[in-house]
């Protein structure tokens, strides 16, 4: 890590005077998941929201460096006019920012064949909570100096300092993009054996996605679990592909405009909840949550299989009571809160920092906790 103080940094010196002040900060985007994490005790916000544009681009290097309040759709569309593109779709819209979905970690979908966001980022510059500014791992590919920093403040929620600054790694755009919906049965056992399948034919997808009923039908399919495929590349490539889960049986194509309404479910405010296991048992959790969240009217599931996550997004009236019984049917489970309302935040989940590495981690980034104090949890 290098740090060096910049003379006309308008973020600095809000840090500065913050510490001043010792007003705590709360650091946002565009502030459209404001109310995303745990409450913040901060009456201020940082937000980033005018600092955009873009750095430095060199597509011959894959690689593109831009402010953080740069929103995703401005990045497609600067790297989409040179044949390029960040596979990056986190959940919610393409007018969330950069730096927003660096901090707190978001993915979607396409982290099934390019990883998530902390598998592209190359560098960052960020203003730590002492208010210098700091930079870690380079504009260029084989650039790994500071690979460690980079990783740390990637899905720190800005715990750690207020990104400012992002080099992100490129690919090529697909020539072509294709979906397919491919039919799942309802065991766990069929179903595991229909992913499986699916993982096993000669097709590369950039996604595959589990849809629940109520969603697909959201999504301009039958309202009826769905195995979700995205394809891309040449034309060759995706004709090969299509037919190869043609032979699976039960394959048609899905809508062109499905992925980005699946990306848009979460707008509106939703209680969303994230479960974690090993892969192999993604079938089980699927069908335990699947029954666990029958009572609720609304509900919604969709699975990244490859990463063992099932996500749920849950009506805001969900009580604790139905959500805890989601908990209870998934024993040995990792659970990820992305959203709650605030007074539920305190009973499911308090904390996620309250171990002596995490606070040491805290008081050497953020000294006085004036930045996000209390979007992990208590600070003691």
């Amino acid at each position: 890590m290098t740090s060096v103080a910049l003379a006309h940094n308008p973020i600095q010196e809000l840090v500065l005077d913050a510490l001043e002040a010792r007003t705590p900060l709360r650091v946002a985007g565009r502030s459209h998941w404001i109310d995303a994490g745990r409450p913040v005790a901060a009456t201020r916000i940082a937000s980033l929201a005018t600092c955009t544009g873009v750095v430095d681009y060199v597509p011959g290097d894959l690689t593109i460096t831009v402010r953080a309040g740069t929103t995703l759709d401005e990045v497609e569309r600067v790297t989409g006019a040179e044949g390029q593109w960040l596979p990056l779709d986190p959940h919610g819209t393409g007018d969330g920012t950069i730096g927003a979905t660096i901090a707190t970690g978001s993915f979607g979908p396409l982290a099934h064949a390019f990883g998530r966001a902390r598998d592209l980022v190359l560098g960052l510059e960020f203003v730590m909570g002492d208010g210098r500014v700091a930079r870690g791992g380079g504009r260029v590919v084989k650039n790994v100096a500071g690979f460690d920093l980079v990783r740390l403040m990637t899905g720190s929620w800005g715990t750690l300092g207020i990104i400012t600054e992002a080099t992100l790694r490129l690919h090529s755009l697909p020539r072509r993009a294709l979906s397919v919906a491919l039919s799942v049965p309802d065991s766990p056992t069929a179903l595991s054996q229909r992913i499986a399948a699916a993982a096993e034919a000669a097709v590369q997808p950039l996604a595959l996605e589990l849809i629940g009923a109520s969603l697909a039908s959201r999504l301009g399919m039958s309202a009826r679990p769905t195995l979700l495929v995205r394809l891309g590349g040449n034309e060759a490539a995706v004709s090969a592909q299509r037919d190869a889960l043609s032979r699976l049986g039960g394959a048609r194509d899905a809508p062109t405009n499905a992925w980005d309404l699946l990306r848009g479910t979460d707008s509106g405010g939703p209680s969303v909840l994230r479960i974690s296991s090993l892969p192999a048992r993604v079938a089980q959790v699927w069908a335990s949550t699947c029954d666990a969240i029958m009572p609720i009217e609304g509900a919604m599931l969709h699975s990244t299989v490859s990463l063992g996550i099932v996500r749920c997004i849950l009506p805001r009236s969900t009580t604790i009571e139905s959500i805890r019984s989601v908990l209870a049917a998934n024993p040995g489970c990792v659970f990820v809160f992305e959203r709650l309302p605030r007074e539920m935040w305190g009973v499911l989940s308090p904390s996620v920092a309250s171990d002596n590495l995490s606070r040491g981690i805290r008081n050497a980034f953020d000294p006085s906790a004036i930045l996000n104090p209390g979007i992990m949890g208590p600070l003691t």
